[in-house]
């Protein structure tokens, strides 16, 4: 499956649920700004917001030559296939009730940036075997809510990081077998 199809299938997920739940698809609060349909502005304050295709190429040439290693496949598609704002979801596996939040991608992001800021390092991270990227800055496993969603950028797995507990939870085999995984919050 490729990245564009399970953002697709997670994107169909997402509004079904909040359709089923709110009566709206997915919204934030009213803004101008990209993804923002402003005509949806309602009387609770949100507006309806859409995912974006991206169009144009990136080449990750002159990052990975700054930051001294290639980056995975996985995360060049996931960070040039949609523009998007936060994805809210749920997921249930045998052990566990986890709530992954998947930072946003909005137009304009410097993709750059976005590596060098969101690569982890030894400060900021306890598991120092392998190059990861922070894909979500909130994650609530059970009842705790001090999990890291971590890309993992030499074998592509994606955790759920408890950084103080040093503590790691497998949330899926890849980034798209995460998307998939991933339910709209809002479903019961």
């Amino acid at each position: 499956m490729s990245m564009k199809e399970a953002f697709d299938t997670f994107f169909e997920e997402m509004d079904r649920n909040s359709l089923k739940a709110l009566g709206t698809l997915p919204a934030v609060s009213c803004r101008k700004g990209p993804l923002i349909l402003p005509e949806t502005c309602d009387k609770e304050g949100y507006s309806v917001w859409r995912p974006q295709l991206q169009t144009e190429t990136f080449s990750f040439d002159d990052i990975e030559k700054e930051l001294g290693f290639k980056i995975h496949s996985q995360l060049k598609d996931y960070l040039t296939t949609y523009w998007f704002w936060t994805l809210f979801s749920r997921m249930e596996t045998d052990e566990h009730l986890i709530f992954p939040t998947l930072d946003g991608i909005l137009p304009g992001t410097d993709i750059n940036e976005w590596l060098r800021c969101m690569k982890s390092d030894r400060q900021t991270h306890y598991l120092k075997d392998h190059v990861y990227f922070l894909l979500g800055t909130y994650c609530a496993v059970d009842q705790f809510d001090n999990y890291l969603v971590e890309f993992n950028n030499d074998t592509g797995e994606v955790t759920a990081v408890g950084v103080s507990d040093r503590v790691s939870i497998r949330l899926a085999g890849s980034i798209e077998e995460l998307l998939i995984s991933m339910k709209g919050r809002w479903m019961e």
